[in-house]
């Protein structure tokens, strides 16, 4: 006799490669929906870091040229920066990739107390020459510094630092004396998602 069992049947081949053909599909979206999700991250997160990057940057640039100061010790001219120098009237600006400015010298002699008074008790500190550099090869903007000798600092002294990195493009342009407009670019650390572009101006002034 027969039972129930011997009347069940499996499923055909072609049942199973239209199962498997729905299925392939299925996971085959789901693989595109993914690939898409991680590159949407991927987008989202270079563009934070390039953000983040320029912001950065953009801030030590101006805090070191808020920094700027004019070498009382060795110039009667007043001149803060060295380059770029205004224009002359009627000139377009045109920016540069290498700053130099005067400041205080960040050490004895200097910032670092006591600070030299000349016989009328003036304060009569020692300065640097603050040389800010971009390196389009390097991606880089480096900062040199360079002690002006003097009767007081006789030691000569340089250093030199990154100051910022992924750069890609870098200029400073006087539009005046004392009014600076700074440009940089930055990308992100790891792919090429595109440029962040920051511009900042700096205004520059001494009165004794």
């Amino acid at each position: 006799m027969k039972t129930g069992a011997d009347n069940r049947r499996g499923f055909t081949i072609v049942e199973l490669l239209i199962s498997m053909t729905i299925l392939g599909l299925v996971l085959g979206l789901a693989i595109v929906e993914f690939a898409m999700v991680f590159n949407h991250n991927n987008l989202m997160n270079a563009n934070l870091t390039a953000d983040q990057n320029a912001r950065i940057a953009m801030a030590k640039v101006t805090n070191e040229l808020r920094q700027a100061m004019p070498d009382i010790t060795d110039s009667s001219t007043g001149t803060i920066v060295v380059t770029p120098t205004a224009p002359p009237p009627s000139t377009a600006p045109a920016p540069v990739t290498t700053v130099q400015f005067y400041r205080v010298h960040n050490g004895p002699g200097g910032l670092v107390t006591p600070i030299p008074t000349s016989t009328s008790g003036d304060p009569t500190p020692c300065y640097d020459l603050v040389t800010l550099t971009y390196d389009p090869v390097g991606r880089t903007i480096t900062k040199t510094v360079t002690l002006q000798t003097n009767a007081i600092c006789t030691t000569a002294s340089t250093t030199t630092s990154v100051l910022a990195y992924n750069i890609v493009g870098f200029g400073v342009t006087a539009e005046s004396a004392t009014l600076f407009d700074v440009d940089l670019q930055t990308v992100a650390s790891k792919g090429n998602y595109g440029i962040y572009d920051l511009n900042s101006q700096v205004a520059m002034g001494y009165k004794p």
